[in-house]
């Protein structure tokens, strides 16, 4: 994405179309996604939709002839269903 579209939420908001998709309509049972550590911004977006951190998967990406490591985040199903439930009425 462009730098002039940084900050404005435009990743956020394709990242959770991405995660609705996948489990309400394709029916997944796990998302995952990784970034590359020199990009903690990627780690930002994806631990605001609900990803959970794994791990770290060290040299797992070759960029432009370097070895990179990367982070991977994940989502279950039923960590996107107990993210959508209402609250219950405890009054």
């Amino acid at each position: 994405m462009g730098k002039d579209w940084w900050g404005q939420g435009y990743a956020t908001e394709a990242a959770r179309a991405v995660l609705r998709y996948g489990f309400e309509e394709l029916k997944l049972n796990r998302i995952y996604a990784h970034h590359m550590t020199k990009n903690p911004a990627s780690g930002r977006v994806l631990a605001k939709i609900g990803m959970r951190r794994e791990g770290l998967h060290r040299q797992a990406m070759r960029k432009w002839d370097v070895f990179e490591d990367v982070v991977v985040y994940a989502m279950l199903q039923q960590d996107w269903t107990s993210q959508r439930e209402p609250p219950s009425d405890t009054a």
